[in-house]
């Protein structure tokens, strides 16, 4: 039996070059909770986590920053590792409103960003960048204001390429997470 335990992990142990490169990042500014500066320049030479969230959301918001919050703790071995929510809301959530939201759900803003902009340059990193879905004001849901937007996390490589997809459940998370420590093992050349 557990020989066979033995297996099935080695079996979904990947390297870095087992996850493809899926896109780049344009470049892009927006700013975070702390009002400092966030573009592509800062996400290089790391591994960034990426969610698409809004502060007032009922809906899967919670879920998302539960299932970040909780993937924050089991790779706090990684040092390349962050984590950037992107608010799909940029009118509503300020610097300040987010600052207050992170406080609130007590989210470790040591390698936690959460950013928002003007919503043309959101619309630009999500859609164009991040190539995930975002809605605009006629999608939403009278009399709501729920905002349609991916419920997907997107890994980011160190060079802010676009690794992978993944769903908000646990074998989402479990094979983010699988992803993302391939990419911060040192390869071959680095040992």
């Amino acid at each position: 039996m557990l020989l066979l335990a033995v297996l099935a992990v080695g079996c979904t142990k990947r390297s870095a070059e087992d996850v493809p490169v899926l896109g780049q990042l344009p470049e892009f500014a927006l700013v975070d909770q702390n009002e400092q500066a966030f573009t592509r320049d800062t996400m290089e030479g790391d591994i960034w986590v990426s969610a698409f969230v809004f502060t007032h959301c009922k809906s899967t918001c919670p879920r998302l920053t539960a299932h970040m919050k909780g993937l924050q703790t089991r790779v706090s071995d990684v040092p390349s590792a962050n984590f950037v929510s992107v608010s799909v809301d940029p009118r509503n959530d300020t610097p300040e409103v987010i600052k207050a939201y992170m406080t609130k759900n007590a989210l470790d803003e040591r390698n936690w960003r959460f950013v928002t902009g003007d919503e043309d340059a959101i619309r630009h990193v999500v859609v164009e960048g991040f190539k995930v879905p975002i809605g605009d004001d006629e999608s939403r849901v009278a009399g709501s204001d729920e905002i349609m937007h991916s419920n997907s996390f997107v890994l980011v490589d160190d060079k802010a390429q676009v690794r992978g997809y993944y769903r908000a459940n646990n074998d989402g998370i479990a094979d983010l997470e699988r992803d993302l420590r391939a990419l911060a093992a040192p390869t071959t050349s680095e040992r």
